[in-house]
């Protein structure tokens, strides 16, 4: 169940559908973001790093995960408003972060 989200109108029919389509064609601006780097722990001891405050472009957020993904050699994910990337590689990620001339701020441990 939604909370309070219209999802259904008469006249536009299904919302959801197109408040996804809608975000994906905009331009990002790479020098003016800072996205935020965090490193996460399970109780079973598996690290994930996320990536979040990311733009609302879902073509360049996923383009992004795969690079990451991909030069890292790890698994991972692009979900709803952040990036997954598996395993203990935090200074890893900042370094191909910056390499991209993208700018990061790491919060937490």
């Amino acid at each position: 169940m939604t909370e309070g989200k219209i999802v259904w109108s008469d006249t536009e029919g299904d919302l959801r559908k197109k408040k996804n389509s809608s975000n994906s064609n905009e331009a990002v601006d790479e020098s003016k973001l800072i996205l935020k780097i965090r490193r996460l722990t399970t109780g079973k001891g598996r690290t994930v790093i996320e990536i979040a405050d990311l733009p609302s472009n879902k073509k360049w957020c996923q383009k992004l995960a795969k690079e990451l993904k991909k030069s890292l050699g790890v698994g991972g994910a692009y979900k709803n408003d952040f990036i997954e990337v598996h395993g203990e590689k935090l200074e890893q990620v900042k370094a191909l972060l910056e390499k991209k001339g993208l700018q990061f701020k790491q919060t937490g441990g």
